[in-house]
């Protein structure tokens, strides 16, 4: 049987067929709102291309022939539209994945800076006490500026991940656990300040040689430790926020708006950096002068 120039054969729907499924391979996998978000110039550039005739159709005035060519000429708009979203989209694809090696070394610093955390807040558990020798004195002092740096490892790390490496900008502004997670961290990083302010000025007192600079007061001796407590407790949870942002929970559809996250982030950030930078600078340890005048 002769089959007409105009006519799609079953090669040609199998064609078809297989260009839908490569684009729906996971290498090419975007979140529903980055295709949404395909610009309408570009929606609008692929209009010509879609309503173009076919190469090897000819224009007939047979009324039949004419329906026929229409509705085969109807499939082409969709077919350009494919190609044009698989075009603009494999940038973005790409992009997600340019360097696996520099993603690898992303998430790495993210995890490592996290095991910091931790170590250094264990160690500052463990050496804060009422009387701490001139020698664990300096080792709080160590562990205190380790985890200054792990913080910002863990905090740069964590936004190359969220802008380069992960799922795009896209899904996390909008997935609240993100924003929960960011306040667990900025929980854990103004409180930690109070502790933060004490052991400088301990270590200022020390290098004025001023004598048992390393003393300190059960009172305040407890306070620090209820803070690195509050630490822990908070980079602890901070995982379980992480995995189930990651698989899309509390996503939704995608509406939730960024802007209220970020600010009760700032918001809680604020409130706790001015709350506990004020009780450090104006505590009074008692305790400790009436043992240094015994």
């Amino acid at each position: 049987m002769m089959t007409s120039p105009n006519r799609a054969t079953p090669e040609d729907a199998s064609h078809t067929m297989s260009s839908v499924v490569c684009l729906r391979t996971p290498a090419l996998a975007l979140p529903a709102r980055a295709v949404r978000g395909v610009r309408t110039s570009r929606a609008a550039a692929v209009t010509p291309l879609a309503v173009a005739r076919p190469a090897g159709v000819k224009a007939s005035t047979n009324k039949g022939d004419a329906d026929r060519t229409a509705l085969e000429v109807s499939a082409v708009p969709a077919t350009s539209a494919l190609a044009a979203l698989t075009f603009f989209a494999m940038p973005e694809a790409a992009q997600a994945a340019v360097d696996p090696l520099a993603s690898a070394f992303a998430a790495y610093g993210h995890y490592l800076g996290l095991v910091l955390v931790v170590a250094t807040l264990t160690t500052e558990k463990w050496l804060i006490k009422p009387e701490m020798t001139e020698d664990e004195a300096q080792k709080l002092v160590i562990a205190d500026s380790v985890y200054g740096i792990a913080g910002v490892l863990v905090l740069y790390t964590g936004y190359l991940r969220v802008t380069q490496y992960g799922k795009g900008w896209d899904f996390y502004a909008h997935e609240p656990i993100f924003w929960v997670k960011m306040g667990l961290f900025a929980v854990m990083g103004s409180s930690s300040l109070f502790n933060t302010i004490k052991i400088v000025q301990m270590a200022a007192k020390k290098a004025q040689g001023e004598e048992n600079s390393s003393l300190i007061g059960e009172k305040l001796s407890a306070r620090m430790q209820k803070i690195v407590n509050g630490e822990l407790l908070a980079i602890g949870s901070i995982p379980l926020a992480a995995a189930t942002m990651a698989r899309g929970i509390g996503y939704g559809d995608g509406a939730f708006p960024w802007q209220a996250g970020a600010g009760g982030v700032a918001l809680v950030s604020t409130a706790l950096t001015v709350k506990y930078v004020k009780e450090a600078l104006t505590w009074e340890d008692e305790k400790v002068a009436e043992k240094v005048e015994a």
